[in-house]
C-alpha cells in the first residue's frame, strides 16, 4: 500500500513541474509586461504560485486520487493502472493546454481565463485554424509537455492480482488523501479558502496574474453566480448620492440640434499606436491628422481590456466591474437605457455596424437591448460583394465595410445614430493581398494591421465627406481597448487602458466651441461617451446610469477599471487601487508610486465603495436604474 502512495505523490509531483513550465511560458511570453518587476519579485510570484498550483491539482484530480488509493485488490492489476494512466492524461492535458494558451490569449484581456471564456466558443470555434497557424510554437510546447508526462509517468510494476489488502489502514489512508487534497485546495487552515485576489497582495500587483494558473481561474469561476452583494454604505440612495448630481448645463454651439451622432469604436486602437500626442511618428497618420481637427482627450481609458467590454461601456454607460462580461453575465437580460433607445425616443433611425459574424460577441442581440433599430453584421452585407471582401477569418475589411456603412447612413432617414465597430485590426490581423508591405511593419504584429485599419477610416472620411449628412454630424471616435506594449511610457497600470477619444465635427467652429466648454487633458472614460452624446444634443434622458459623465461636466473628470480582483479609480494625478474586502492605496500618476495622503485616499475610496455598491447591487436587484422610485431622478455625473 505504501507504494500506491508513493506513486500517487510522484504523479502528482510530476504535473506540478508541469504547471511551474507553463507558469515560465507565461513569464517568457509576457516578460515586458512584467519589465518593471525585479528578478527577486518575479521569483517571489513563482514561489507564492506553488500555493496555486497544488490547489488546481488537488481538485481537478480528486477523481484520480480516489481511483488510486482505492484499498481494492485489483488497483495494482495492470488494466487498473493503464486505466488511471488514461483518466491522469485526460484531465490535466487540457488544463495544461489552456495555461499555455493564456500566455498568448493575456495580452488581449490583462488576466487569467475564466470561464466566460466559453461564452466565445462559437467565435473561438470559427477561428481555430488560423489560431493553430498563428500560434504553432504553442502547440510545440504543448507537445513536448506531453510527451514528458506520458514518457515519465511514474509506472507501477505489473502484476496481474493484488494481495490480500488490509482493510482498516486501506481506507483510513484514502480518507487521509482526501483530506489533504481538499486542504490543498483550500490553500491551507484559514477561514475562507484561496481565491484569486490573494495572487494580487504584492507590492507590484500585475504579478498576481503570474502567480495564478490558469486552470484554477478557470475552474474556481464555474459556480460564480454572478456578483456579490455590498454594503460599504447603509443604502441604495446614499452610495448614489456620491455618485450623481443635478443635470449639466445647456452647451453653447454655433449649430441646432438635432444632429446626427457617429460612435466609432476601433478595434485595438491604443493611443500608444498614435504620433498625436506621443514623441515618435507611430501607426495612425489618418488619426493622427483627425485629432488635431477634433476635441482630443489627452486622459481618455477604456473601461476594460475585451472587445466584449467595451460596447456596453460605450453604448449604455455599463462598465466592466466584476469578472464576467455583461453581455454573457447573468444579469445580461437586466433593465437599461442605451443610447440606441435615448435617441429613438427622440426621433433618431438608429443603427449599429460590425463586419462580423452575425451574433459575434453577442453584440446583435445587445445591440437591440440598447435600443439600436438595425444591426449589420455579415449576414446583412451584399451577398454579391461578401466573398471577395471576407477576410477568411472574422468578417469583412475594414475598407470595404467602411464604404459600405457610409452608404447605408446617406439612405438613412435624419437624424441617425449609429456606433461602427471596426473589425480588421483583431488578431490575426489580416490584411487585403493589394494592401501587402504597404503599411510599416512595426515592432509587433498589430501595428501593419492598424496601419491599414486607420487607412480604411481615411477612405471613409473621404467618401463620407462627399454625403449631405457630413456636415450635420458629429463624430465620437475610440478604441475599444488597447493591445501589445512596446513603448515604455504605456508598460504600466494605467497605459494598458489609455485609448484615444475624440469628437469630431466637420464646422470649425462646433470644434472651437466645445473646446472652450470642457478640459481636453480631464480624464474620460467609455463610460463617459453617452452622456457626452446627449449633453452635445441637449437631450436631458433620465434615467441614465451614474457611471459616468458628460465630459463638458464641470466637475472634474474619473474612470474606474477592474482587473483580476482589484478596482480601480482614476483622477487627474493619482489613482486608488483596492480589493474588494480591503483597504485602497493611492498612487502617484506619473510614478506609479504610493503616495500618503490619508484625506484624498479617503475621498476616493468611499467614491469608488460608492460605485461599486451602486454598480453590484443594482445587476443583483435589476434596479440599475435609479433606484429612488418616485423621486426625481438625478442625472448622470
Amino acid at each position: 500500500m505504501k507504494k500506491c502512495y508513493s506513486l500517487w505523490l510522484q504523479r502528482l509531483g510530476l504535473l506540478w513541474l508541469a504547471y511551474t513550465v507553463c507558469r515560465f511560458f507565461f513569464w517568457y511570453f509576457n516578460r515586458d509586461t512584467f519589465q518593471q518587476a525585479s528578478f527577486q519579485e518575479i521569483g517571489r510570484s513563482f514561489l507564492l504560485g506553488i500555493r496555486f498550483d497544488w490547489s488546481i491539482i488537488a481538485l481537478s484530480n480528486i477523481l484520480f486520487t480516489l481511483l488510486s488509493l482505492l484499498p481494492l485488490r485489483w488497483v495494482a492489476t495492470t488494466t487498473w493502472q493503464r486505466v488511471l494512466k488514461t483518466v491522469y492524461l485526460a484531465v490535466n492535458l487540457p488544463l495544461l493546454l489552456l495555461n499555455l494558451i493564456d500566455a498568448e490569449y493575456y495580452p488581449f484581456t490583462g488576466r487569467r481565463t475564466i470561464i466566460s471564456l466559453l461564452d466565445l466558443g462559437g467565435d473561438i470555434t470559427d477561428q481555430l485554424p488560423s489560431l493553430v497557424v498563428h500560434f504553432w510554437y504553442l502547440l510545440l510546447i504543448f507537445a513536448g509537455i506531453t510527451y514528458v508526462l506520458v514518457r515519465f509517468y511514474p509506472n507501477r510494476k505489473p502484476v496481474e492480482t493484488s494481495s490480500r489488502v488490509a482493510w482498516w489502514p486501506g481506507w483510513a489512508g484514502l480518507a487521509f488523501a482526501l483530506a489533504l487534497s481538499i486542504l490543498l485546495f483550500r490553500g491551507g487552515f484559514q477561514e475562507k479558502p484561496l481565491r484569486a485576489n490573494q495572487a494580487f497582495r504584492q507590492n507590484d500587483a500585475g504579478l498576481g496574474n503570474l502567480t495564478l494558473n490558469s486552470s484554477f481561474t478557470f475552474l474556481t469561476s464555474i459556480d460564480a453566480v454572478g456578483t456579490e452583494r455590498l454594503a460599504f454604505f447603509t443604502d441604495q440612495k446614499t452610495a448614489w448620492s456620491l455618485i450623481c448630481h443635478p443635470s449639466p448645463t445647456p452647451l453653447h454651439l454655433p449649430v441646432q440640434p438635432p444632429q446626427n451622432v457617429v460612435v466609432i469604436i476601433l478595434e485595438s486602437f491604443a493611443k500608444e499606436y498614435m504620433g498625436y500626442g506621443n514623441p515618435y511618428r507611430g501607426y495612425t497618420p489618418f488619426l493622427d491628422s483627425l485629432a488635431r481637427q477634433s476635441v482630443f482627450f489627452t486622459n481618455g481609458f477604456a473601461n476594460g481590456r475585451e472587445s466584449i467590454m467595451a460596447v456596453p461601456a460605450v453604448t449604455a454607460s455599463i462598465p466592466q466591474l466584476m469578472d464576467e462580461p455583461f453581455i454573457t453575465s447573468t444579469y445580461q437580460s437586466n433593465r437599461f437605457s442605451g443610447l440606441g433607445t435615448l435617441l429613438h425616443r427622440h426621433g433618431f433611425q438608429t443603427h449599429f455596424f460590425h463586419a462580423a459574424r452575425n451574433g459575434s460577441m453577442g453584440f446583435e442581440g445587445f445591440s437591440q437591448q440598447a435600443g439600436f433599430q438595425n444591426y449589420y453584421g455579415l449576414n446583412e452585407y451584399p451577398d454579391s460583394l461578401r466573398e471577395r471582401d471576407f477576410d477568411g477569418n472574422w468578417g469583412i475589411f475594414d475598407e470595404p465595410y467602411l464604404q459600405y456603412v457610409s452608404g447605408q447612413l446617406s439612405q438613412s432617414k435624419q437624424p441617425f445614430g449609429a456606433v461602427l465597430f471596426t473589425l480588421s485590426s483583431h488578431m490575426p490581423y489580416t490584411i487585403p493581398a493589394q494592401y501587402k508591405n504597404r503599411f510599416p511593419k512595426g515592432k509587433v504584429e498589430v501595428h501593419e494591421s492598424i496601419g491599414y485599419a486607420d487607412y480604411a477610416l481615411r477612405e471613409f472620411f473621404k467618401t463620407a465627406q462627399k454625403q449631405p449628412w457630413f456636415r450635420q454630424t458629429l463624430f465620437v471616435i475610440t478604441a475599444d481597448h488597447t493591445q501589445e506594449t512596446t513603448e515604455p511610457g504605456y508598460a504600466n497600470p494605467l497605459g494598458a487602458y489609455r485609448v484615444p477619444i475624440l469628437l469630431f465635427h466637420a464646422d470649425p467652429q462646433v470644434v472651437q466651441a466645445l473646446k472652450q466648454q470642457t478640459d481636453t487633458d480631464r480624464i474620460c472614460q467609455h463610460t463617459d461617451l453617452m452622456p457626452t452624446v446627449l449633453h452635445y444634443l441637449n437631450l436631458n434622458e433620465n434615467p441614465v446610469l451614474p457611471f459616468g459623465q458628460s465630459v463638458f461636466d464641470t466637475e472634474p473628470g474619473q474612470a474606474v477599471q477592474y482587473a483580476a480582483g482589484r478596482f480601480r479609480l482614476v483622477e487627474k494625478d493619482v489613482y486608488l487601487e483596492m480589493p474588494l474586502d480591503g483597504t485602497g492605496v493611492l498612487y502617484d500618476s506619473r510614478t506609479d508610486q504610493p503616495i500618503r495622503n490619508e484625506v484624498r485616499r479617503h475621498q476616493l475610496q468611499q467614491r469608488l465603495q460608492a460605485t461599486l455598491q451602486a454598480y453590484r447591487n443594482g445587476l443583483i436587484d435589476n434596479r440599475f436604474l435609479d433606484p429612488n422610485a418616485g423621486e426625481k431622478p438625478l442625472a448622470v455625473r
